[in-house]
């Protein structure tokens, strides 16, 4: 006998049947060939199998086993961190990953189907466009070769920043700053405000993908100061403070401290990407060519 479905339950599916139905119709409408889709239910999986054409699909998900079960030979897959990060935080992380694999173009309409209530099953719909919605994309000329790509290692500092700031060191928040970029260049703005505990160390026990290293840096970001990251992810010192000069290229959001301006005036002076750990908050923020392009926040009530 089969189990019983409620009668919220019911609504809870007609509803999401409906706006997936709305959403591919939608998109064909608008002349949009690719969704990016949250992966978490497997029963809302399966109602976009149902609808789908030739649509290409994304998939995002916070579990890697979530994006293997769903990821099939004509489909793309974006894993994204957990941490203290809104639903629409996690839109605009999931396009960036998803550009910088090349899963969709920069300039390119895309239709999101997601959850920004705080559940896990679809509801809501969302049509982007990177270069035209994000920050992000807009300040990244398309050409540009002093440009700074997006790297995965850019990605992999974002997924440190986020479990810093969720888990916090000692049961106390975490503050600090991650500056990536060519550490010739960097070199001139960092002034050690100690001995650099990283110096003298083999550079695969300094890197950021050694799982074992995450703990060391943990307990490095209670140095005041922050760390300097080369472009493959070495870290090269720890405890550094950024002296870079203010100019009027530097633009800070109003409500954000000095670590925030310092990092801001690095991007600003050097080709660098920083990423900002806020002690207060617990936000993560990214600035590149001295401006904010990405604020990650923690969700407020109801997960937004």
């Amino acid at each position: 006998m089969a189990p019983k479905i409620s009668t919220e339950s019911r609504i809870e599916i007609r509803e999401t049947r409906g706006m997936v139905n709305h959403g591919f119709q939608l998109a064909r409408e608008l002349g949009i060939s690719t969704l990016l889709v949250s992966a978490e239910l497997s029963s809302d999986r399966k109602r976009v199998d149902n609808v789908r054409d030739q649509e290409s699909i994304i998939w995002v998900a916070q579990e890697e086993e979530a994006t293997k079960e769903v990821c099939g030979a004509k489909d793309q897959c974006v894993e994204i961190p957990h941490g203290p990060v809104g639903p629409m935080d996690q839109v605009s992380l999931a396009l960036i990953i998803a550009v910088m694999n090349d899963y969709i173009q920069e300039d390119e309409s895309v239709l999101c189907m997601l959850s920004v209530s705080g559940s896990d099953r679809l509801d809501n719909l969302l049509v982007v466009n990177p270069k035209r919605d994000f920050a992000w994309f807009a300040t990244h000329a398309d050409g540009d070769e002093s440009e700074l790509p997006v790297s995965q290692e850019f990605v992999r500092l974002v997924v440190i920043a986020l479990k810093f700031a969720s888990e916090g060191r000692e049961g106390k928040p975490i503050g600090t700053l991650f500056l990536l970029g060519d550490i010739e260049e960097l070199e001139p703005i960092a002034r050690p405000l100690i001995l650099n505990p990283c110096k003298g160390h083999p550079k695969k026990s300094r890197s950021i993908y050694d799982s074992g290293f995450l703990e060391t840096m943990r307990e490095f970001s209670a140095l005041d100061g922050g760390f300097l990251i080369d472009l493959n992810g070495i870290v090269e010192a720890a405890g550094v403070y950024l002296d870079a000069p203010v100019t009027r290229d530097v633009q800070v959001p109003h409500g954000l401290g000095s670590r925030h301006l310092a990092a801001a005036a690095a991007t600003a002076k050097t080709n660098s990407l920083a990423i900002v750990i806020s002690e207060s908050s617990g936000a993560v923020t990214v600035f590149s060519r001295g401006a904010q392009v990405l604020s990650l926040r923690k969700p407020g009530p109801g997960g937004n």
